[in-house]
């Protein structure tokens, strides 16, 4: 079972993972993107009767790759909560929870969309930043229009997925959408959906550098796009 898959981009070791995430070994810091933490609960809230352990779920899953690669910094690229009360309708345990893995590694919160006017920060872990610049690699949760030549950019907000056809059959899968110098994270979250790579939406992002990073369930595969 191939989990992740290496790549040299500038000076720096990544390592795609199958959950989603990517770890620059330099650094030590593991990147992921869209946690949306209490998206299950907001909707329950609204209606719909959904089961909230979305947070439950994700933090799982958070726990099992830091484990895999030990980081000593996270950073995330917005919409970690899906409204401003997300924080707020969090049970006593998920807030114990996560703030064990946030006050145990050097814990950077990018803000998204979602994240705007979020209630109660001071209950969890970390530090809030509209973006965020480590040397020559960026990380910001809506890609840039133009990117610094001298720079990497990393971001999330579009929760990429590609569909794949077998015989007749259509399969949908999570992936990074990678060029010369940015990548956009699929979506982390346990209870998030994904746009198409061959929507409109990217139509301006990709190029002819562009390839994608697709998450299977048993393998990580890297694949050319063709606009």
């Amino acid at each position: 079972m191939q989990n992740n898959l290496k790549k040299k981009i500038l000076n720096y070791d990544i390592f795609f993972d199958k959950t989603g995430v990517l770890f620059i070994e330099q650094t030590k810091t593991l990147v992921l993107a869209d946690l949306h933490f209490g998206k299950a609960r907001s909707l329950n809230i609204s209606g719909f009767q959904i089961p909230p352990y979305d947070i439950k779920e994700t933090l799982y899953k958070l726990k099992k790759v830091i484990e895999i690669y030990k980081p000593s910094r996270i950073i995330t690229l917005g919409d970690n909560f899906h409204d401003k009360f997300s924080i707020l309708n969090m049970n006593n345990q998920e807030i114990v929870e996560l703030n064990k893995i946030t006050e145990t590694v050097d814990f950077k919160w990018v803000t998204g969309n979602h994240d705007k006017k979020l209630l109660s920060k001071d209950k969890i872990g970390g530090k809030f930043f509209n973006s965020f610049q480590d040397n020559d690699l960026s990380f910001k949760h809506i890609k840039s229009k133009n990117n610094s030549k001298d720079s990497f950019e990393f971001s999330g907000h579009f929760h990429p997925k590609t569909i794949i056809k077998i015989n007749n059959s259509s399969y949908s899968y999570k992936c990074f959408v990678v060029s010369r110098d940015f990548c956009i994270l699929p979506s982390f979250g346990h209870f998030t959906g994904g746009i198409d790579v061959k929507s409109k939406v990217f139509s301006d992002i990709i190029d002819k550098n562009t390839f994608l990073i697709i998450l299977g369930k048993t393998k990580i595969a890297q694949q050319k796009v063709i606009k």
